[in-house]
């Protein structure tokens, strides 16, 4: 067998080429230490003398398809006079404790980022619990420390990771979409832990604070950053006056006639749906059930003119729009809306201030399927502190995408 230019495959300067051997699935190569070169101390670069030798394997990339390719290499000790120090020498690129190549390490990575782990094995022949070590160790070396400079903008909100009540608070960058901090639970403490990371000058360059009207996190925001403006999410706004109409909906069901159960049920989503959004039956369905019920026409009318309260850019108007809401909520005698439209006015000044900073919790909510997809591509929540690594995979520029 003639094989040419096999050095720029098998590039590992101070080694040359040996034998190779192929079977079925697997290759051997067999790595000499070039004599010509001579042996140099790592930390001085003085020359050192042979101690002793014996030979190691590592894999390497596949070939072709053969899963499993191993590099058997001369492993040799030395001692240098001048550091008085022994140091062992391998391939560039050989990491000694993972008997495997860099360069495999950085592949499994890529693999990790669009495949479940215990499919790498279909690759490269590694278990899914070594595809788990190699790809923490790589994103770990390679992703960048949260960069916490300059932030103008946070997003904060927590996230279900487990069933039952298992959350995790995340903290995002809202201007370039970074992950800056996860944090296990949604108490005060998940969010003090991300402001212990910040000095004085850092706080100071926040200027607004998206998040969610629930929770513990308001205090702890208003206490740390007492300059920021805190501006609720719409869309958690919005969804809450969606959990209020359906609240109304099964108020509806309740006391209506079994005839009219069977006429209410299955309404919900229309109910939820924009009116473009609805498809020809969809809305006849609806008018039907609008006219039919008072109290559901009201919340869906005041539903469509909560929409209205987004599109002002002047505080003064929003504020003067959103009374007016509320007035109307009230008016209808509805518990679950004057209830609700109580709330908005506790929280009037952190709802305006969507006009003078418009920000959503839309790129953080986003990372809802993308918590699914790393949990279930890890077959499970192996740590809290692989999943962070995962989610700054997702979040990084493009330039740290294998």
């Amino acid at each position: 067998m003639q094989i040419n230019n096999l050095k720029a495959l098998m590039n590992f300067p101070g080694y040359v080429t040996g034998k190779i051997d192929c079977t079925a699935g697997e290759v051997q190569v067999t790595l000499r230490r070039d004599g010509r070169r001579a042996l140099r101390c790592p930390d001085c670069g003085h020359t050192m003398a042979l101690n002793r030798s014996d030979l190691a394997r590592a894999q390497d990339l596949p070939w072709v398809t053969a899963r499993r390719v191993w590099l058997e290499y001369e492993r040799v000790q030395g001692r240098c006079s001048r550091c008085g120090r022994h140091h062992t020498l391998r391939p560039p690129g050989v990491d000694e404790r993972r008997r495997a190549t860099t360069r495999l390490m950085h592949w499994v990575c890529a693999l990790c980022r669009h495949l479940p782990l215990r499919e790498v094995r279909a690759f490269c022949g590694i278990s899914a619990a070594t595809a788990y070590r190699w790809d923490k160790e790589v994103l770990r070396r390679v992703l960048p420390e949260p960069c916490l400079e300059g932030i103008e903008v946070l997003l904060i909100d927590e996230k279900a990771v487990r069933k039952g009540h298992g959350y995790v608070t995340l903290v995002m960058n809202g201007q370039t979409g970074e992950l800056l901090h996860l944090a296990e639970g949604k108490k005060k403490s998940s969010l003090e832990s991300f402001f212990e990371k910040l000095t004085p000058a850092q706080m100071l360059s926040i200027k607004a604070v998206g998040l969610d009207r629930a929770g513990a996190y308001k205090s702890v925001v208003e206490e740390r950053l007492p300059f920021a403006q805190i501006v609720y999410d719409k869309f958690h706004l919005v969804a809450n006056l969606h959990a209020v109409l359906d609240e109304v909906r099964r108020e509806s069901w309740r006391r209506a006639s079994k005839e009219q159960k069977d006429f209410i049920k299955g309404q919900r989503y229309n109910l939820y749906r924009n009116k473009e959004n609805l498809q020809p039956h969809q809305a006849a369905d609806l008018a039907r059930l609008l006219e039919a019920n008072a109290d559901l026409n009201a919340a869906y009318v005041l539903k469509d003119a909560f929409k209205q309260l987004w599109t002002y850019t002047y505080p003064k108007s929003a504020a003067n729009y959103l009374e007016k809401w509320c007035g109307w909520a009230q008016e209808t005698g509805i518990t679950a809306l004057t209830h609700f439209a109580k709330g908005l006015r506790k929280a009037k000044e952190h709802i305006i201030a969507f006009c003078r900073h418009p920000i959503t919790t839309a790129r953080l909510e986003s990372f809802n399927a993308a918590v699914s997809r790393v949990i279930f591509k890890s077959c499970g929540l192996r740590s809290l502190d692989y999943l962070f690594l995962k989610l700054r995979q997702i979040s990084c520029p493009d330039v740290l995408r294998y």
